[in-house]
């Protein structure tokens, strides 16, 4: 009896499922949710999407993303200055597009950054790559730039440094807000009559000046005095041209195992001082691709005549009273900085230009050796 009821059953099914109808038409779309199609906290699938017939496998295993080094370069990353600094603190809509991967994120794929991003993550694997979407870890972006000029009568110039382009995207110098009170450089206002205000300490082109200096852009080129020289193999000579900043910040550090987390690679960081030691390390390997003979950072003392320079200027500079010892522009609403005549301040804008700049003249040490000569020469006048 009871495998009568068994076959009874299942001859029952089968009729059910034989005469089952065709499926019916898909049903209508839901509303679209309050931050739309790509939501602004809706993490980084969401934003990107996935490469078709991606397979989790072909980059992550059962132990340690060994596939492409993700684990080991995302302990790089951590001692760098994007994932330990104070980049991410930045979440204000005219910050986060390079303080933030959510914000890099959205401005590399065109959307409008409307408003403040409340919750944000550090520069980091996603801002300058997207594997998810193009399946590999190909760079997010390497489109040329456009470098802001901010002083008047200068046009911007455009950055194409091959993979640098990345990098420059945020290195890159914002615009100064001007108003009645806060002018622009202007290096043809030589008259005594000709007078430059500044109402703001923030009277520079930001910090991230690095893509100007490397092609010997963005300083004031004072009336009469020598065109600054470029260093042209710093942006222009192979593996530069093509591999950008990446060539010295991202050299893997040799010899093997010798502080291989915390100097070169993803920390991009050229030097390193152990805990205990005197001595700083310097990570020379990416240097070396063009400077064979390379023995140290400060090759041919030019990081020594760059400092004595800046030295110099920095003295001229505090003892008009232009600025303070810690490098602040003494200026405010209430109290604006008036210099006389006007084409003199170009020696404060180079001055906080090149100290935002960070390399100690290594990114481009004849322009910036130049540029430091020729603002001590106006500031002596």
């Amino acid at each position: 009896m009871k495998n009568f009821l068994t076959v009874l059953t299942a001859i029952a099914l089968f009729g059910l499922i034989a005469c089952e109808g065709p499926a019916g038409p898909a049903g209508k779309d839901g509303a679209t949710g309050k931050d739309g199609v790509a939501g602004k906290d809706a993490g980084f699938v969401y934003f990107e999407g996935f490469k078709a017939d991606l397979k989790c496998s072909s980059c992550h295993n059962a132990d340690t993303d060994t596939v492409n080094n993700v684990a080991g370069r995302a302990i790089q990353w951590k001692h760098s200055v994007h994932g330990s600094g104070t980049a991410s603190e930045e979440n204000r809509v005219s910050c986060v597009e390079c303080h933030s991967t959510e914000g890099f994120i959205m401005k590399a794929n065109g959307a409008t950054i409307a408003s403040d991003i409340m919750t944000v993550t550090p520069p980091g694997c996603f801002a300058c790559h997207s594997p998810h979407k193009k399946g590999d870890f190909s760079l997010r972006t390497t489109a040329s730039v456009s470098l802001t000029s901010n002083i008047t009568g200068v046009s911007a110039s455009t950055f194409n440094v091959g993979k640098g382009n990345l990098c420059v995207a945020c290195h890159r110098p914002r615009t100064i807000t001007t108003s009645a009170t806060t002018m622009l450089p202007d290096p043809t206002k030589t008259a005594a009559t000709d007078t430059l205000k500044i109402a703001s300490s923030r009277w520079y082109g930001h910090y991230g000046v690095q893509g100007q200096v490397l092609t010997g852009v963005g300083a004031v080129q004072f009336q009469g005095s020598s065109v600054y020289g470029s260093t042209a193999p710093h942006s222009t000579m192979a593996p530069i041209s093509t591999e950008g900043c990446v060539t010295c910040h991202m050299a893997d550090y040799a010899p093997a195992n010798a502080y291989g987390n915390v100097i070169g690679g993803h920390t991009m960081h050229i030097t390193h001082k152990p805990e205990g030691s005197s001595t700083t390390v310097e990570m020379l390997n990416g240097c070396k691709k063009c400077h064979s003979s390379i023995t140290k950072l400060d090759y041919n003392s030019k990081i020594t005549t760059f400092k004595a320079n800046l030295d110099t200027l920095k003295k001229l500079l505090v003892a008009k009273n232009w600025i303070d010892t810690l490098d602040a522009i003494k200026a405010t609403s209430s109290a604006p900085l008036k210099i006389v005549p006007a084409s003199r301040g170009g020696a404060l804008f180079n001055y906080m230009m090149l100290i935002h700049d960070g390399s100690k003249g290594v990114h481009n040490p004849t322009y910036a050796n130049d540029v430091l000569r020729s603002s001590i020469a106006e500031m002596r006048k």
